[in-house]
């Protein structure tokens, strides 16, 4: 379980990061050689107390 950095409080993880207005989300890519290769989606941790958020693979 994740804690958060800024209260200690457990964070509420393993979500997913949606753009408004589409129905996709954020992929991680790496260029090598203008041949892309995609690493994961990304997942977001939210803090249910403060709201403090973080992004991770």
């Amino acid at each position: 379980m994740r804690k958060c950095e800024k209260c200690g409080a457990n964070m509420k993880s393993d979500l997913r990061l949606k753009v408004n207005g589409g129905g996709y989300g954020i992929v991680v890519r790496v260029d090598e050689k203008h041949k892309a290769t995609t690493i994961d989606d990304v997942r977001v941790a939210v803090c249910p107390e403060c709201g403090y958020t973080e992004m991770y693979l």
